[in-house]
């Protein structure tokens, strides 16, 4: 329950601090002295969108702070779920700065304001003055009758599978349009495939070749200089290995009597061996080096092959073209695997289709057992309210898809008047009548949706009299089980309440404030008496303002 309500610089408040109690509290005061006020700044600390506009001193920032009693509420895994240290006694706190930034926290701890609007409503249910006219809306509708046939882990457990089932739903839509697009393309892709792999290219095979075609561009210099090397170390007559030969005999020859001299014949025999080796190969590779005009041909013709298809594919080198190939082939793969992976996503959804057609039937179910209980127990109520003539009836239709709360649609029809055919409600119901079916219908989800504060901004718009009075005992009744606090501008309502805040303006040098005190029992009287006489205090109205009181 809500327990205190803490506001500085908002609107017309400068400073407030409210005190709330269990039961049900009346909010009085003259029209425009800022009852509503008060419900824009709850609003604002339950997650509303924050305006600068509020600001009462524009020098200075706003801030909302409401401490809820949540002690009876199973909301441990919601605050674990959101990061947030669980505390019995919770506070929801925003700040508006005079630059208009907003800063929202829950137990001094920073969250988001969507963060702050789910918990919000599961603490305070806030109806206002033109609520009455969601009454005809069939998302409306539908939550107030799962709400009464308590429909809340069925109706998770739907909404997972829908969302599934709308993200298999969109994949397969896409994957199918992928692969309408893919296979235009594939005819193109393979024949660009087939090309590629017809040319069997290899890695760095272009500075392979680029090397050889070197080598034979220039045969006879190279053949030359391969003659010379193997000439001038082997085959002349004066050749260098003949030369180290005749210096390794002349070292051995003075090894005895100069010891250096192995040393250096050792050397010298070791050269000779490494140079034969060179020479060797030298003639070796000069007789085998050719110039061959036709392989220089077929050489040249492959540069260029692979040239153009680099420049096809717009590859920089080799390398950069396999990697196109293998691309091609990727792609190639997806689009012929995209046949499956349609297959198993129609799979999946046909599974998903079955699991929600269930969880649907089942709310079906819940909803059409639940509507003969709801509608006995809102018909009496309208009874109780005055009305014992009216009809209320609420009318299923199967939907032909799903939508996000089930395959049902949902619709509020009314009549007032015997003899009169049901319709629906937006046609004929009028503001008094809305706002008492609307009392009824809150009377029942109330004990039921354990939120356990409810607000109504006048809710008693179009009745008086007993009506009024009718509205108050069960507000009272509702109070049981529900903190019940009321915006009213009806004595009879106000009389019904086990507490009253009254709302005025007050005027000082620089500017009008709205005020608010909790009402003594004899406060209460001059207010509610002061409500029957049209602000005149009367004997007679204090009388009848005590008897209101005392007579509940």
């Amino acid at each position: 329950m809500l327990r205190k309500l803490r506001i500085s610089n908002y609107a017309l408040i400068e400073h407030l601090e409210i005190d709330l109690k269990p039961g049900f509290t009346a909010i009085t005061g003259e029209t425009g002295a800022g009852k509503s006020i008060l419900l824009g700044a709850l609003s604002l600390v339950l997650g509303s969108r924050a305006d600068t506009n509020i600001l009462h001193d524009k020098n200075n920032k706003c801030f909302v702070e409401a401490t809820f009693d949540i002690s009876k509420l199973d909301l441990k895994a919601k605050f674990a779920e959101n990061d947030l240290e669980y505390e019995h006694e919770t506070i929801f706190r925003r700040e508006i700065s005079i630059s208009g930034k907003s800063r929202a926290f829950i137990n001094d701890t920073p969250v988001n304001v969507i963060q702050m609007k789910e918990l919000g409503e599961m603490l305070v249910d806030i109806h206002s003055q033109h609520d009455s006219l969601h009454l005809s809306d069939s998302a409306f509708q539908l939550n107030i009758l799962d709400g009464l046939a308590q429909n809340e882990n069925i109706l998770a457990d739907y909404a997972e599978l829908y969302r599934k089932f709308q993200q298999c739903k969109a994949e397969l839509n896409e994957l199918k349009r992928s692969a309408t697009d893919s296979k235009a393309n594939f005819e193109l892709l393979s024949f660009q495939l087939s090309e590629l792999d017809k040319a069997g290219i290899q890695a760095e095979e272009t500075e392979l070749l680029e090397q050889r075609l070197s080598s034979l561009n220039h045969a006879e210099e190279i053949k030359s200089a391969l003659f010379t090397v193997a000439e001038q170390l082997n085959r002349s007559e004066i050749n260098a290995i003949r030369q180290i030969k005749d210096s390794h005999l002349a070292l051995t020859k003075i090894q005895k009597y100069f010891p250096e001299a192995k040393s250096l014949a050792e050397r010298l025999f070791n050269q000779m061996i490494e140079i034969k080796d060179i020479a060797f190969e030298a003639e070796n590779v000069e007789q085998k080096v050719q110039y061959d005009p036709i392989e220089l041909e077929k050489i040249n013709n492959r540069l260029s092959f692979l040239r153009q298809l680099m420049l096809k594919h717009h590859c920089a080198n080799i390398n950069e073209l396999i990697k196109v190939r293998e691309q091609l082939q990727a792609r190639i793969n997806s689009i012929e695997n995209k046949d499956f992976s349609i297959e198993n996503l129609i799979k999946t959804l046909s599974q998903l289709e079955v699991k929600l057609l269930e969880k649907a039937k089942q709310l079906s179910v819940s909803r059409k057992k639940m509507i003969p209980e709801m509608e006995r127990s809102v018909s009496l109520l309208l009874t109780q309210l005055g009305m014992p003539n009216a009809r209320f009836v609420a009318q299923t239709e199967a939907l032909q898809t799903f939508s996000p709360t089930g395959s049902d649609s949902l619709k509020f029809l009314f009549t007032a008047n015997k003899g009169t055919s049901v319709e629906d409600i937006a046609k004929v119901a009028s503001g008094g009548e809305l706002s008492r079916l609307m009392l009824a219908i809150k009377s029942l989800t109330s004990g039921r949706k354990m939120i356990p504060t409810i607000i109504f901004d006048e809710i008693d718009t179009g009745v008086s009299g007993e009506i009024a009075a009718k509205v108050g005992r069960i507000m009272h009744s509702m109070a049981h089980t529900t903190q019940l606090i009321a915006i009213t501008h009806l004595p009879q309502i106000a009389g019904k309440a086990n507490h009253h805040l009254h709302v005025f303006k007050r005027d000082d040098d620089k500017r009008t404030k709205t005020m608010l005190i909790q009402l003594n029992e004899s406060q209460r009287i001059d207010e509610i008496a002061r409500m029957l006489s049209d602000d005149k205090i009367t004997p007679a109205s204090r009388n009848a303002a005590k008897e209101l009181i005392s007579g509940f």
